[in-house]
């Protein structure tokens, strides 16, 4: 069994983090065709579960992007607790998944004691905005006109 350490949106190990009380597989709201909307699912989970205060999104294999999408859809509902971000996963995802809304990430044998800055940041400007609060240039440009 590989060693699971749970880091921070600072990429820094979490000595003893929160369990989450509900885990998320991404098809539980993300529909499918003919299904309730997914705006809908979104909209009711939160309504029932919005004040959990850890909540995880399992990434059942690497290439399965859903749980990127259903972070930052909980997120622009209006989940404001802690997002933990498990599964196939690894340090390379971490700048996007923290983009999307993620608090936490649990990465199986990660081979670092922390998660260094240019990993976490690795771009010093964006196109377009994202859940994290950053924004593109054309937009700061705006406000600070």
């Amino acid at each position: 069994m590989s060693e699971v350490v749970v880091f921070d949106r600072e990429g820094q190990p979490v000595a003893r983090p929160r369990v989450p009380e509900i885990v998320l597989e991404p098809e539980q709201l993300l529909g499918g065709a003919g299904e309730v909307p997914t705006s809908k699912k979104i909209a009711d989970w939160l309504a029932q579960y919005g004040d959990t205060p850890a909540v995880a999104i399992q990434f059942p294999k690497f290439t399965d992007g859903r749980g990127f999408s259903l972070a930052a859809r909980l997120r622009e509902a209006g989940y404001a607790g802690e997002l933990h971000a498990q599964g196939d996963i690894s340090q390379d995802l971490v700048f996007q998944l923290r983009r999307v809304g993620f608090t936490h990430f649990h990465l199986a044998n990660p081979g670092v004691e922390r998660i260094e800055r240019h990993v976490l940041e690795p771009f010093g400007g964006y196109y377009q905005a994202a859940q994290d609060g950053s924004r593109a240039h054309w937009q700061q440009a705006l406000t600070t006109a």
